[in-house]
């Protein structure tokens, strides 16, 4: 059911999903190139956002244009997240540190300091790459597609349009989980499908308000549940990884490592409690869109 007698046509749905997407996109880069506290972080979110929009909607829109754009802006996402994944080593290993009591200095160094150097250097490398050519390219590609607005039946009603794409999301992030066999890159693919689940949904919750009011606000909350509980999962056990290969550097300087072990164990608990969301999380879904009509 839709929720009540408001309607939108399947132009006016994607146009305003897009360009609320694109706006975003431009608004974010400027502090991520700055640096601006968050500024990589937030704009990677907007880069992602926007990647689920194109992803999601694609069958009302152009879709070589689109695909290329999609592709232009996994490029750059990639190179955000290099940036953005140093950052979070940086911020656990020092929430790490700091819950454990742990004050030895060459850990520290090693855990920390020298993350933070290595983030310098990222993002350094990631304005070089924000200046060339390729960039603006990109963001040409984009300002192209958002002009034209090319939709696909643009004055059908938008509901069955919309049931049919919230509908394909659910189904995506439950595939994933059933092929989930315990590996790191399964859960990576539960988390990208939750990831786009949560964006469209919340497209769609913007571009048609009172559009499945209550399916979509679900449906909602559960990606995002379930793309935090991953996501934090995955960082803690690229923060435990780390840890391991830390120690075995530090007993080769002759450094102290009698804390390192506590540190790892502590992420790899952390990481596995993420898990625990998962059930709860699966189920709101499918009930959720069963209930698309």
């Amino acid at each position: 059911m839709s929720n009540g007698p408001t309607s939108f046509t399947t132009r006016e749905v994607v146009v305003v999903a897009l360009n609320s997407a694109a706006t975003a996109v431009a608004e974010t880069a400027p502090a991520a190139i700055e640096d601006e506290p968050d500024g990589v972080h937030q704009h990677r979110i907007q880069v992602r956002r926007l990647r689920s929009v194109l992803a999601g909607f694609r069958v009302a829109l152009d879709a070589p244009a689109a695909k290329v754009v999609r592709l232009r802006y996994r490029e750059w996402g990639r190179d955000l997240g290099v940036v953005r994944d140093i950052e979070v080593r940086a911020d656990v290993a020092e929430e790490e540190l700091a819950a454990a009591g742990v004050d030895d200095p060459h850990m520290r160094r090693r855990l920390v300091e020298s993350e933070r150097e290595s983030y310098v250097r990222a993002h350094a490398r990631l304005v070089e790459i924000a200046a060339n050519p390729r960039a603006e390219e990109r963001r040409r590609l984009l300002d192209a597609l958002v002009e034209a607005s090319v939709v696909h039946d643009p004055d059908a009603d938008a509901a069955p349009f919309v049931a049919a794409v919230l509908a394909k999301q659910a189904r995506r992030v439950r595939k994933a989980v059933r092929r989930i066999d315990g590996s790191e890159d399964s859960y990576h693919a539960v988390r990208k499908a939750a990831r786009r689940l949560r964006y469209v949904s919340e497209a769609v919750a913007h571009a048609a308000p009172g559009l499945y009011l209550s399916q979509v606000a679900e449906l909602t909350v559960v990606g995002d549940a379930l793309h935090d509980s991953l996501g934090g999962h995955r960082d803690a056990l690229m923060f435990a990884d780390h840890v391991a290969r830390e120690a075995v550097r530090a007993a080769r300087a002759g450094e102290s490592v009698a804390a390192y072990p506590a540190i790892e164990a502590s992420a790899r608990a952390a990481a596995a409690e993420h898990l625990t969301a998962l059930p709860e999380a699966l189920d709101r879904l499918r009930a959720a869109a069963s209930d698309l009509r």
